[in-house]
């Protein structure tokens, strides 16, 4: 499996590389709007709804234990016997108007009942689960693309300074105010930058193939929107933080499919030991009767004997008759070590065990995610901060050593130094927006929440 996803990766990013779109144009998607298409279209979520039907009809399926089994028959039965009672007869015909036949283990319907409602519970939290991941794949390849989509924009704005400073550097030259060498370096400088910008329009090619194949298209039919860049983000409290941390990893604990699902799968093999006690803890209470008419061939034989004794198993006519059989059965053998309910037994027992070892380990993994995104979204939200001022210093920096360098009053390489200076500080704002909204979307996957101010305790 990781081979063939592995594989088409591969097939994908290839594709995305070097095969060019039909169509240039493609239409603006919001996030929200995104995540309802990919739900839309995702078979494997549609699968798993399915599923759930079918584990919801198995809980049905569980109550009919308590449905008696109601139904007519006709019979014939024919026979021979040289003596004895059977003897007396050739056979008999029975129409039976109604039937009914009902046998029920307390104790075994109760816990296949609970069994079957668990697998329910495991069928509806894998159905959430696989929507979580959905949600999560979605947002994250919008920002993948919207991230490269904004290196685009920068490598191109970085190329086109260089372009600018290869001019001006060329005016100086022909001026006789720099070197050649200055010259040669300002022609390097703008060479050694085309192929970033190749790089970077290849991995946003890349993005929007992975981001629409998410959405369930084949073709770019759908690309991000990028006014969600230009909001503000959402201010992540420094304070309380480790309360705030707590208090997310009860959410996740509490509401994560896969903690719910471990928890079921233990619950179902406790269910299962608890219905193979019940073959020995509980009888087997069962009803048959029916109701209808019989008709008897007798046959008349010489017994030796004055008195025709054929009448005693009926005459030819029919008549009516009723029958009703009401008994309780116990099934000593399940006690028995080496019988195959102790077995049985025994072998669930196990399976609960690993079911909650497996618990804790899940329970671990979450709580130690949630840490760390936790962490990861509120450096991210801090870094914000940061790199914005840092953007606007190293813009009104550039503007300074732009005008100081056609003056004479500094060299090339400061020049260079002030713009390699807003490369870096533009990245790095980009990074951390990129970094802030993937963590948001990890937290609200571990959490299960949707609202951005259960996570950030927003008034």
């Amino acid at each position: 499996m990781f081979l063939k996803r592995k594989y088409f990766i591969c097939t994908l990013l290839v594709h995305a590389l070097f095969v060019q779109p039909a169509s240039s144009a493609q239409v603006k998607i919001t996030v929200d709007d995104a995540v309802k298409t990919a739900l839309a279209n995702n078979r494997e979520y549609k699968i798993a709804q399915i599923r759930a039907g079918e584990a919801k009809e198995q809980v049905t399926l569980a109550w009919n234990q308590l449905m008696p089994s109601i139904e007519s028959e006709a019979a014939l039965t024919r026979q021979h016997a040289e003596n004895g009672f059977m003897s007396f007869s050739d056979g008999q015909a029975d129409l039976r108007f109604v039937q009914l036949r009902f046998g029920i283990n307390p104790g075994v319907f109760y816990n296949n009942l609970q069994i079957s409602r668990n697998v329910y519970i495991m069928a509806e939290e894998e159905k959430r689960r696989i929507r979580n991941d959905i949600v999560y794949n979605v947002i994250r390849s919008y920002f993948d693309y919207l991230l490269s989509d904004e290196i685009v924009k920068l490598m191109k704005e970085t190329v086109g300074m260089y372009e600018v400073n290869l001019k001006d550097v060329g005016n100086l030259y022909a001026k006789g105010s720099v070197p050649k060498y200055e010259l040669l370096l300002a022609q390097v400088e703008l060479k050694n930058r085309e192929p970033g910008l190749l790089d970077a329009e290849n991995n946003r090619r890349a993005a929007l193939e992975i981001f629409n194949y998410n959405l369930g298209f084949d073709d770019n039919r759908y690309e991000p929107d990028s006014a969600v860049l230009d909001a503000e983000v959402k201010n992540v409290k420094s304070e309380g933080r480790d309360n705030q941390v707590d208090h997310l990893v009860q959410l996740a604990l509490k509401n994560r499919p896969e903690v719910i699902q471990v928890t079921s799968k233990g619950r179902i093999a406790d269910d299962a030991a608890e219905r193979d006690s019940s073959y020995y803890l509980w009888p087997t209470f069962s009803v048959t009767g029916y109701y209808g008419y019989s008709k008897s061939d007798p046959n008349a034989i010489d017994t030796g004997m004055p008195v025709d004794l054929s009448a005693v198993t009926g005459d030819d006519r029919w008549h009516e008759n009723w029958q009703v059989r009401v008994a309780a059965t116990y099934r000593w053998n399940s006690l028995l070590p080496f019988d195959s309910a102790a077995g049985s037994k025994r072998i669930e027992e196990s399976r609960s065990e690993s079911a909650r070892e497996e618990l804790s380990a899940v329970k671990r993994m979450i709580s130690i995610s949630v840490k760390l995104s936790y962490n990861k979204l509120a450096t991210s939200y801090l870094t914000i901060q940061s790199r914005r001022e840092n953007v606007r210093t190293a813009v009104e920096g550039l503007r300074i050593a732009r005008e100081s360098y056609r003056a004479g009053i500094i060299r090339n390489s400061e020049l260079l130094s002030a713009q390699l200076g807003l490369t870096t500080a533009r990245t790095g704002y980009i990074n951390a927006l990129y970094s802030y909204y993937v963590s948001l979307a990890e937290l609200k996957r571990l959490t299960c929440v949707e609202d951005d101010s259960v996570i950030l305790e927003v008034e």
